[in-house]
């Protein structure tokens, strides 16, 4: 089996807060006539410098022309003639770059060919299924107004009328606000819901995250996320010494992966497919288990093509920390597939058909086309404040 052709389509998709996601489907197709499915989720992120389509599909066609599907280690080593330093090096936060999102689209349609050729689910490939549902929590977006607090809130009823508790929530656009509105929180729906998480982003120095960490420890959560300035590993295992909570950074390198063990930095290591695919980031969970770290996996939220991939992702791994952020399936309005990955009861459930499990919706597809991004409308990215 080789691969004989590339379609890639740009989408947009709107998100439960109003804002849009612009992403790239990608269909990789073989002479034996099995295609696999891939996706380049969530680039608003990159709006001063947005990939250009035609220009991705040429290079993705250079890398994968006539080559085996099966051979995903061999692809990635020819990955990294062409996407410079997607998995040797990268940046913590985001922790993803346009090299690293098109790896993965390459690696999970790969999967897709594999499971799809043999009738087996991608997870057979990852070492076989630990689990059959992986524990999510759902993203709250922080408040930058007095508005913000009842639209937040009623995010919330809607999603625990659908069986979704739990919820990690970002801040530090203002700490005063965030307190307001955890408090607004807790008043309204007690112990109905669970605060796994509280995700600084990077923006602070860690001193400043201890002080915040301290006036919002009464709210309940047991993980910090991305506490300090990038890059800051001493500041981060200082912090990580003074604090109750599990400090979680994104891993989306070996070399960051690398300082973070040596720094003593982190509880866990927050990996994710985005990051340059299935068997790079499967490197790191085994990594983190050598070193006695725990996973959870992260997200930039998938459609369901990713949000499957992150799915066999979790299924193969021997443990998890603590519940994961993949909830696109749920975030968003639109999708590409007929049946989306299923989110209930706080878990993801893993799919079970061949490859990622995934079907491809044309009509959808064609429906949701449009311009990789808009300079007149609001984005959904850089600083993950929503509009």
């Amino acid at each position: 089996m080789k691969i004989s052709g590339i379609t890639l389509t740009p989408i947009q998709t709107h998100r439960r807060t109003g804002s849009i996601s612009s992403h790239l489907i990608l269909q990789m197709h073989t002479d034996e006539g099995v295609t696999g499915l891939g996706e380049i989720s969530d680039l608003d992120c990159y709006r001063m410098y947005m990939p250009d389509v035609d220009a991705v599909r040429v290079g993705i066609e250079k890398i994968v022309l006539g080559r085996d599907p099966f051979a995903v280690e061999a692809m990635h080593v020819e990955m990294t003639k062409y996407l410079h330093n997607y998995f040797a090096s990268a940046p913590s936060y985001p922790p993803f770059t346009p090299a690293s999102q098109i790896a993965a689209g390459i690696d999970m349609a790969c999967f897709d060919i594999m499971g799809k050729a043999l009738g087996v689910p991608a997870y057979t490939f990852l070492g076989g299924k630990t689990r059959d549902r992986i524990e999510i929590c759902y993203p709250l977006f922080q408040v930058k107004s007095e508005a913000d607090y009842e639209r937040n809130l009623g995010y919330v009823q809607d999603l625990l009328d659908q069986g979704i508790s739990r919820f990690r929530y970002y801040v530090g656009v203002d700490f005063a606000k965030d307190e307001m509105f955890l408090a607004a929180l807790r008043d309204r729906f007690g112990n109905r819901v669970e605060l796994k998480a509280l995700d600084f982003q990077a923006r602070h120095y860690w001193k400043d995250t201890l002080r915040a960490y301290e006036r919002l420890k009464p709210f309940g959560f047991d993980v910090i996320e991305s506490p300090s300035w990038k890059e800051d590993f001493d500041g981060m295992a200082e912090l990580r010494r003074r604090v109750d909570a599990n400090v979680s950074e994104h891993v989306s390198s070996a070399a960051q992966a690398m300082q973070l063990l040596r720094a003593g930095a982190v509880d866990i290591f927050n990996i994710t497919v985005v990051s340059g695919g299935l068997v790079q980031i499967k490197k790191l969970a085994a990594l983190a288990e050598i070193a006695g770290l725990r996973c959870l996996i992260g997200t930039t939220q998938e459609l369901s093509i990713g949000t499957a991939a992150q799915a066999h992702l979790g299924a193969s791994m021997a443990s998890l920390a603590t519940a994961s952020d993949p909830v696109g399936p749920l975030l968003y309005a639109e999708d590409v597939v007929k049946t989306r990955v299923q989110i209930k009861d706080n878990c993801i459930e893993v799919p079970t058909g061949p490859g990622l499990g995934m079907e491809l919706d044309e009509d959808a597809l064609e429906n949701l086309r449009a311009p990789l991004v808009e300079w007149d409308r609001a984005a959904h990215g850089a600083g993950y404040v929503s509009d």
